[in-house]
């Protein structure tokens, strides 16, 4: 074998784990947007004002901690629900396939919070740079669209 073709199988190998973390986050049957604001309690635009590390006590295991991403938000807009009283959201801190959003002071987001305020990837929640760009827009008359059509 060449050193040509050992090198292009290294970097075959090596693009391949890394891969597989964020396939990990991902599921053959992702629900849909409608699915995920139906299933929502909340679902808001906000910009991230602050964020900070935190332990908490594992709900799910009283005996452990974990760490969390906290973040402080402004309301921007609100689709369903109410905001969570607390005024913050969580995620894990950021991490090659743990399904973290990645929560950046100055960004802003669509949230769906869950359980615990976890606005994890899979939750819906996204991000965005641009308010004006042509996809968000998109996406942010699609989610005003599915808030008219759940009010009575």
């Amino acid at each position: 074998m060449t050193l040509f073709r050992r090198f292009f199988a290294a970097v075959a190998c090596l693009l391949l784990l890394l891969a597989l973390p964020a396939m990990a986050c991902s599921s053959l049957k992702q629900p849909t947007d409608q699915e995920l604001f139906a299933n929502a309690a909340s679902v808001f635009r906000a910009r991230v004002t602050e964020v900070k590390l935190a332990t908490l006590v594992d709900p799910e295991q009283p005996s452990r901690t974990v760490e969390v991403v906290e973040a402080r938000y402004e309301v921007k807009e609100v689709f369903k629900g109410v905001p969570p009283a607390s005024g913050i959201v969580r995620d894990l801190p950021y991490g090659p396939g743990n399904c973290s959003l990645g929560l950046i002071p100055g960004m802003e987001y669509v949230f769906f919070p869950g359980k615990y305020e976890m606005v994890l990837l899979f939750s819906g929640s996204f991000a965005f740079f641009n308010a004006e760009a042509k996809e968000i827009k998109q996406r942010l008359e699609e989610l005003r669209g599915l808030a008219g059509a759940s009010r009575p």
